[in-house]
C-alpha cells in the first residue's frame, strides 16, 4: 500500500509525445501522444514575411506609395508663366505692360504650350493672333510669327485727336481727314474705315499735350488705302473715330465747309 501511495504523489512530467495516465490499481501508465496532437513550432517572423502573399502585399502598398508620391510632385511642382494683365484683342503688339507672371501647375503637355517667364523678350513687340482674356495665360499659339503680320501704316496724329488719350491697341478706327479747299473753304471725309491699332507711340517729351502729335500704326488689310492715308498725314488735319459694335457700317457722309466770298 505505501508503494501504491508513493506511486499516486508522483509528479511525472509529460514529454512532447508520451501522455501519463492513471490506472486503476494507482499505477501510472504511458500511452504515446497521437501525431495530430504534437503541437507544431510557430513559423518565424521572418519566414512568414517571404512567403507569397505577404510579399505581393508589402509590393503593392510600396507600389501605390510611389505613384501617390509622383502624382504629388507633379501637381505641387508650379512653373513661371506670362499671363495677360487685362484684355488683349488680337493684333495688339505685345508690351510688358501688357503681361504679369502667374505661377502654374500642370502636366508636361499643357505646360509645353505656354509661354514661360523667362521667353517674355521674345514675346514683346509681337502681334497676338488671338484674343487673350485678362488673366489668362498666354499660349504660345497666340503670338503670331515674326515677320508674320499684315501690312501696316503709321499716322502722326495730334494726341487730342486721337481720343485724347483713350485709344488702345486693337481698337477699330476710323480715319477722318479734313482737307483745305479754295479760300478758306474746308472738306472732311472718310479715308479708311475698320482699321485695327497695333500700337501707339509716346509723345515726344517736353511738349504740351495740347499741341503734341503721337505716332498711331494701323493694320492695313488693303495696301491700296496706303496712298490715302499719306496724303492725308501730308496735307490733311487727321481725327480718328473709335468704331462701336453697331456703328460700324453706318455711313459716314462728306462734310464741307464754304468760305465766305
Amino acid at each position: 500500500m505505501a508503494g501504491r501511495g508513493s506511486w499516486s504523489h508522483m509528479r511525472v512530467q509529460r514529454t512532447a509525445d508520451v501522455d501519463v495516465q492513471p490506472s486503476e490499481n494507482g499505477r501510472p501508465r504511458l500511452r504515446v501522444r497521437s501525431p495530430e496532437k504534437v503541437a507544431m513550432p510557430r513559423p518565424s517572423v521572418r519566414r512568414r514575411l517571404v512567403q507569397p502573399l505577404p510579399f505581393i502585399g508589402a509590393f503593392l502598398v510600396v507600389t501605390a506609395l510611389a505613384g501617390y508620391w509622383s502624382v504629388y510632385s507633379a501637381t505641387t511642382d508650379r512653373t513661371p508663366v506670362l499671363v495677360a494683365a487685362h484684355d488683349l484683342q488680337a493684333g495688339t503688339v505685345v508690351r510688358p505692360s501688357d503681361l504679369r507672371t502667374a505661377e502654374l501647375a500642370g502636366d508636361a503637355g499643357t505646360m509645353a504650350s505656354l509661354v514661360p517667364e523667362r521667353e517674355l523678350a521674345t514675346v514683346l513687340g509681337r502681334q497676338l493672333a488671338t484674343p487673350v482674356p485678362q488673366g489668362a495665360p498666354l499660349a504660345r499659339a497666340s503670338v503670331a510669327a515674326a515677320g508674320s503680320g499684315p501690312a501696316a501704316f503709321t499716322l502722326v496724329v495730334p494726341a487730342l485727336r486721337a481720343l485724347g488719350g483713350s485709344l488702345r491697341s486693337g481698337d477699330r478706327v476710323t480715319v477722318l481727314a479734313t482737307f483745305e479747299v479754295g479760300p478758306a473753304g474746308a472738306q472732311a471725309r472718310v479715308i479708311a474705315r475698320g482699321l485695327r491699332v497695333l500700337a501707339i507711340g509716346e509723345a515726344p517729351d517736353g511738349l504740351d499735350r495740347a499741341s503734341a502729335s503721337i505716332p498711331v500704326t494701323v493694320a492695313l488689310s488693303n495696301p491700296s488705302l496706303a496712298a490715302g492715308l499719306a496724303l492725308a498725314n501730308s496735307e490733311g488735319k487727321i481725327d480718328l473715330l473709335r468704331e462701336g459694335g453697331q456703328g460700324r457700317t453706318a455711313p459716314i457722309p462728306p462734310a464741307s465747309e464754304r468760305g465766305s466770298s
